[in-house]
């Protein structure tokens, strides 16, 4: 079978309506309840990621690959293969084709996920171990309860959109750090985030026309207690919610939930096309899903990671 590896910088955009193609087929499996991506906005995802990552993909008839490699240990992977077309060796191609690439490059950990049946068996084929189950919750927008959020005294709600102003951009990336005991699979080792890769990350969103809207609790000192943000593509329907965090030291004062109702509310009065909102959240943090139930969401469905250790040589799999 034919593998084409695809620079997405400068691939056609012919060639990326194939993945569109092959998210579409796969779709109901992997997304039940959410709006689909539009074709633009899968073009513009693989094309504009962000250049403080290495981002790899391939694709052949029925099949593709997509690796973002944040560091060794933090080396993601979606693979996905039209359901016609499974069993017949397309999965193990494309994973050999990444493991080549992770090798070369050092990677020591390479992560997915599946929510199948078929996904969890090729998984175990190929030797990768479950790690963490992720729950994806959606929230029904339009008529969500959302109440105007409390603050304890000495906070304020400020919403930014598009980026972070230079004058918060360090504060912000010291609150970012409450992320580092969010729950984790055992020897995931994510780099804590930079100024660079904040900037990175606002000139992807905003090449992907994807409106950044990051919602804090602002100390009068400035510094930030609690952040959450949310994306949204320009004609979707659809909202993701990214990192919610609170800083350690706040916890315990309501400001995660004050943060979450007040960026939801300004997203329904900023876009009113906006129908649903989806979060993700590891299935442990009962302190935050516990939250995210509180406000409406509801859980839609349940990925598994699972991983494969490339320190120990060539992994072995069994026959497909």
């Amino acid at each position: 079978m034919d593998i084409e590896e695809v620079d997405a910088r400068t691939a056609s955009d012919e060639v990326l309506v194939r993945f569109y193609a092959l998210e579409a087929t796969c779709h109901d499996e992997l997304q039940p309840g959410e709006p689909m991506r539009s074709v633009d906005e899968v073009i513009a995802f693989y094309r504009h990621q962000p250049l403080t990552h290495t981002s790899c993909l391939w694709l052949t008839q029925g099949g593709m690959a997509a690796l973002s490699v944040h560091g060794p240990r933090a080396a993601f992977l979606q693979l996905l293969v039209e359901p016609l077309r499974r069993r017949r060796g397309l999965g193990t191609a494309l994973l050999d084709q990444v493991l080549a690439r992770c090798r070369d490059i050092g990677v020591e950990a390479l992560r997915g996920a599946h929510s199948t049946v078929q996904g969890a068996a090729f998984a175990r084929r190929c030797g990768a171990v479950d790690e963490q189950r992720v729950v994806r919750s959606l929230l029904d927008l339009r008529p969500a309860a959302l109440p105007e959020p409390r603050l304890p005294d000495g906070f304020r709600l400020v919403t930014w959109l598009a980026e972070v102003p230079e004058a918060h951009l360090a504060a912000y990336v010291r609150a970012r750090t409450a992320m580092d005991d969010a729950p984790t699979p055992e020897g995931l080792d994510f780099p804590s985030w930079t100024a660079e890769q904040v900037r990175g990350s606002e000139e992807s969103l905003r090449r992907r026309e994807r409106e950044m809207r990051l919602t804090v609790a602002l100390r009068e000192d400035g510094e930030i207690g609690a952040f959450t943000e949310l994306r949204v593509s320009r004609g979707s329907s659809l909202g993701f919610t990214d990192d919610t965090g609170t800083v350690a030291a706040e916890r315990g004062k309501g400001l995660a939930r004050a943060v979450k109702v007040e960026s939801l509310r300004r997203l329904r009065a900023d876009h009113p096309e906006i129908e649903v909102v989806k979060t993700s959240n590891a299935e442990e943090n009962a302190v935050m899903r516990g939250l995210n139930e509180s406000i409406g969401f509801r859980a839609a469905s349940v990925d598994t990671t699972a991983a494969l250790d490339l320190r120990s040589g060539p992994v072995g799999r069994q026959p497909r």
